[in-house]
């Protein structure tokens, strides 16, 4: 599977797991900038061709697969996986970063590789959760620096012209990622809210 066509018809199939990782394996994508440049579907096309139920059903087979590849004594309990699954979803889809099939499969693998720490019996909501706003932040860096670099390929020597843009790009780009931080805080209060009474 080429990067051009990975993935090009989004399907329950070509989403499951093993099949995921396999796409993502043939396009050669192991990097966040990998990422970007891919042809990926995003989670709000996902969800636009699939549906938001069969997109967090898809979301619980990765996070099952992980389970099982850890080995962890303490599984989720199926409504607490379809809840995370679904908070996973809203993060991405309110993040304002282009998320996509491939970045899912990226923060599992790094999840397995240890990259988030060791596990002491089993993976919870936060965890997990945890992950993705990580990744979501790194990814809004990098979209940083691929715009620049981008821009500066049709730089037409003007250097107050690019430093106005890349001024402007690196200002959006970090009022979105300080929009989610705040959006992820406020939903981790009202968890907590919740979760006291």
């Amino acid at each position: 599977m080429t990067e051009q066509n990975a993935l090009s018809i989004v399907s329950k199939e070509t989403l499951t797991p093993a099949a995921l990782s396999m796409a993502v394996r043939e396009a050669g994508i192991t990097t966040v900038r990998r990422s970007i440049e891919s042809g990926f579907p995003s989670i709000g096309s996902i969800v636009r061709q699939l549906g938001y139920k069969e997109t967090a059903a898809l979301m619980v087979a990765h996070i099952t697969r992980l389970e099982t590849m850890l080995n962890v004594s303490r599984p989720m309990q199926p409504e607490a996986m379809a809840e995370t699954a679904k908070t996973v979803i809203d993060t991405c889809l309110e993040s304002g970063v282009n998320i996509n099939a491939a970045d899912i499969e990226i923060v599992f693998k790094r999840a397995r590789q240890g990259a988030y720490g060791a596990f002491y019996g089993g993976i919870g909501c936060a965890d997990i959760l945890g992950w993705f706003n990580s990744y979501i932040s790194e990814k809004s860096e990098e979209y940083v620096r691929y715009n620049i670099e981008k821009s500066q390929q049709y730089n037409t020597g003007d250097e107050r012209s690019y430093d106005r843009a890349k001024a402007k790009d690196r200002e959006a780009h970090q009022a979105a990622a300080e929009y989610f931080r705040q959006s992820e805080i406020k939903k981790h209060n009202n968890q907590k809210n919740e979760q006291n009474k």
